[in-house]
């Protein structure tokens, strides 16, 4: 098969690269193909990926639409396959110990948040709440100070263990579904909160493909930086027999 023609000339690509900062990029996508390379498939797999990403396209017609070569078209198609079967053999075991360390980090949670820097006006509205004066969305869209005012007041659902400061995440933890918080005081804000669901994560099939993932991509980039620094990354790895 021809080799395609990319229309910019060779000795213009580095310089492009270069000023469109996509070296990182084209380093990272460099250590995925090494691992890409490691990996073995089977015939049948493979044509069956083929099938599936050929539909009613020639792959000339496919090949010609990318500027890519025969070589790159197979080399995308173990891509996928070939990055999640490396991260489930180097980041597999021990993952469910690391998932329970992170003491529900992971958990989904809903909640409604009012921020004032006025501690009266704070204890006020909090006064209103419970005794049903006003609605919490009332109050938030009313009085609170932060952009979460064009929200009625509603956050997530976000991950509890992202939560910063940590202290709304621990406030939050003792609070039941629609219970409101007294005021309390977060940095320069005086806030009220309530719980509107906490859901727990559980270490499903999702979960441990979501874990893997992020596991993966911390690699990645680790190794990119050791590059970028002149640094020599460890020599990948990975047992087939496995």
């Amino acid at each position: 098969m021809v080799e395609p023609l990319i229309p910019i000339p060779v000795d213009e690509l580095v310089p492009l690269v270069r000023r469109m900062e996509w070296i990182p990029q084209l380093l990272r996508r460099q250590q995925e193909e090494l691992i890409v390379s490691l990996i073995p498939f089977d015939d049948d797999w493979l044509a069956e990926q083929r099938v599936k990403v050929l539909a009613d396209s020639s792959l000339d017609k496919f090949l010609h639409s990318r500027f890519w070569t025969e070589s790159d078209f197979e080399l995308n198609l173990r891509r996928h396959e070939a990055l999640r079967r490396f991260a489930h053999q180097r980041f597999g075991p021990g993952l469910e110990e690391r998932f329970l360390e992170a003491q529900g980090g992971r958990d989904e949670v809903i909640y409604s948040l009012l921020r004032v820097h006025d501690p009266g006006l704070a204890r006020e509205l909090w006064i209103r709440l419970e005794e049903g004066e006003v609605t919490f969305a009332e109050a938030a869209q009313q009085f609170s100070e932060g952009p979460e005012s064009h929200r009625k007041g509603v956050m997530g659902p976000m991950q509890i263990g992202l939560l910063q400061p940590q202290e709304l995440a621990q406030l939050l933890r003792g609070l039941r579904p629609g219970e409101i918080s007294a005021p309390c005081s977060i940095s320069e804000w005086h806030v009220l909160v309530r719980l509107e669901k906490l859901t727990p994560a559980r270490f499903d099939d999702a979960m441990r493909e979501t874990l893997l993932n992020e596991e993966l991509d911390r690699f990645l980039q680790h190794r990119v930086q050791q590059l970028l620094a002149g640094e020599t990354p460890e020599q990948l790895h990975y047992d087939s027999a496995v």
